[in-house]
């Protein structure tokens, strides 16, 4: 009896399951007319989605926006290390 080594069956696992999601995504639409119209509506509300997110983080980079010339200050403060001081 061979023993194998567990990055040889990981292989081999990681090969079968790519090849059954090819299998999958090239057959199955072909067969079904109707998972072929499912799977282009999963495909059309992730781009909404990714279009959503895009635009929700445009619009927090907006409202956070970090530029400190856009919040002028009066200078405030030299701040200096307090130890040595004693």
């Amino acid at each position: 009896m061979t023993t194998l080594k567990l990055p040889i069956v990981v292989v081999i696992a990681f090969v079968a399951a790519v090849a059954g999601g090819a299998a999958s995504y090239m057959f199955i639409p072909n067969i079904d007319p109707e998972t072929k119209a499912l799977l282009q509506r999963q495909v059309e509300l992730a781009e909404q989605e990714a279009a959503a997110r895009e635009e929700a983080a445009e619009r927090a980079n907006d409202f956070f926006n970090a530029n400190p010339d856009d919040y002028p200050t009066s200078g405030g403060q030299q701040m200096a290390p307090r130890w040595g001081d004693n």
